[in-house]
């Protein structure tokens, strides 16, 4: 008995009862998903559940002729359409009142991978984990894509989205070419340069049918993954010896929002070619996903648990350093562990992006924004990764009208009216730091800011409605991100 009493005053078997009861309990974790969708003739929500809408009815995609059908007879009888894939937008920018909405998913077919001048065309239903499964035994990978492959191609392209990839810019300039069903319901073959594709990418889905797309590709590299802990004060300097450094394919960061350093830490993590290339690597899946939630859900407990969580994510940066990565895999990160079902409660995306040079003084701004240490507040800052967004001189709603960091930022709230206010009152003070450095914030988001800031944010906001109004007379493609922004 003595000997078992004093193993258990051993820090190692200490070690080993917390690392057990963790185990333990992250096994036992559920893993739900989020409940929102389409249905017929009943409510529609999107990935937040926000803004439920009834609709008048789904329609499942065929083909080219019946999506050609479907559109002239809105035209005839006056009536409204959305666009769906896989609703990951949150602000209600696939479905509209009493409206059709037409669900994409089921076009997603690979047409054509071209090896020689690399390049894939796919139906717009395809998600981006669909192509990779296509090109990566090709040696082949995308330009550009989110951090996550869980995205239909036609809802990336309508938002313009940008990703790790530090040397292709947005994804508007990897598509080479498009088939568009217009508002009219007519096929029109897009190219580059094009005027109408200028609005139809980053366009949410307000003038037509994306029906495929010719994306161009690049190789799958492999990288050699550095790690960096640094101030925030500090990151300006470092990036941009990154971005002059030819070396560094993809790179991100990762702020502290943890009470303990809260703005004042990051890391960052660069993605290093090493001149190999990759067809044989499998693509990864999802895995460790109860681990990783248990780990996320200690940060959403505030305080010193997110002091707790901090640390763990610096821990495990630097457990990276040196591993190699292919860049198909680098471009699907976890997704599963993210998965958030409290009730009366919600979990949001916000971006903001802001000029390079402005970073270090708009951290501070943020500092005199927002509580360091948001353990009794309703409003909770969970993370914030950093990405850069090379400017954009193509589309009309340009979120980068020069070189920015975007600020992607994880949020929880209640969802009752006070709560919904307040949550809304704190994202419209941090628009107002944003704009007042020259930043702008993106737009597939919940709808928390003003028209007024969103017309601040996005002057070309007049031009894209008057292309909107001239493309599209009848309104036959509208949603409700185009009903509270843009509609007269």
């Amino acid at each position: 008995m003595k000997t078992i009493i004093s193993i258990t005053k051993k820090p190692w078997f200490l070690a080993l009862l917390v690392i057990t009861f963790a185990s333990m309990a992250a096994w036992n974790i559920p893993i739900e998903k989020r409940k929102y969708g389409l249905s017929q003739s009943g409510l529609a929500t999107d990935y937040t559940g926000l803004l439920p809408e009834k609709i008048e009815q789904t329609i499942p995609s065929e083909n080219v002729e019946q999506l050609q059908n479907i559109i002239k007879n809105s035209n005839k009888h006056g009536k409204h359409i959305s666009i769906a894939g896989l609703q990951h937008s949150q602000g209600g920018h696939t479905y509209y009142k009493n409206g059709t909405v037409l669900d994409m998913k089921n076009m997603n077919k690979i047409l054509e991978i071209n090896e020689q001048e690399k390049t894939v065309r796919v139906e717009a239903g395809a998600s981006w984990g669909d192509i990779q499964e296509a090109i990566n035994p090709y040696g082949l990978a995308l330009k550009v894509t989110q951090s996550q492959s869980i995205f239909t191609v036609g809802g990336s392209l309508s938002v313009n989205a940008h990703g790790r990839d530090i040397r292709n810019g947005s994804m508007a300039g990897t598509v080479k070419d498009m088939t568009l069903i217009t508002p009219a319901g007519e096929v029109k073959k897009l190219r580059r340069g094009d005027q109408l594709m200028k609005e139809v990418l980053g366009g949410y889905g307000l003038f037509g049918v994306i029906a495929d797309v010719t994306l161009e590709l690049t190789d799958n590299d492999v990288y050699s993954l550095h790690t960096k802990e640094l101030r925030t004060k500090e990151y300006e300097e470092y990036f941009h010896k990154v971005i002059k450094n030819e070396k560094v394919g993809l790179h991100y960061a990762r702020i502290s929002v943890a009470p303990g350093s809260f703005l004042n830490e990051m890391y960052a993590i660069d993605y290093n070619m090493t001149g190999e290339k990759d067809n044989t690597t499998p693509l990864k899946g999802e895995s460790a996903v109860r681990l990783s939630k248990f780990a996320l859900d200690l940060g959403r407990s505030g305080g010193r648990l997110e002091d707790l969580f901090w640390e763990s994510q610096k821990q495990f940066s630097r457990s990276l350093n040196g591993d190699a990565v292919t860049r198909n895999n680098a471009m699907r990160s976890e997704s599963g562990f993210m998965e958030f079902t409290v009730p009366g409660r919600v979990e949001v995306l916000q971006e903001f992006f802001v000029p390079v040079d402005s970073f270090e003084e708009y951290i501070n701004e943020l500092k005199n924004t927002l509580p360091s240490n948001d353990k009794n507040e309703d409003f909770k800052v969970h993370n914030i990764t950093v990405r850069f967004a090379e400017r954009d001189s193509f589309t009309h709603l340009r979120y980068a009208k020069e070189d920015m960091f975007g600020l992607v930022v994880l949020i929880q709230h209640g969802v009752n009216d006070k709560q919904m206010q307040h949550a809304e009152n704190m994202i419209q003070k941090w628009t107002e730091a944003t704009l007042k450095y020259g930043g702008t914030y993106y737009l597939p988001y919940y709808p928390y800011q003003t028209k007024d800031q969103f017309r601040r944010a996005y002057p070309e906001w007049e031009a894209f409605r008057e292309q909107k109004k001239r493309a599209d007379p009848n309104e036959v493609f509208v949603n409700l991100f185009y009903d509270h922004y843009l509609k007269d």
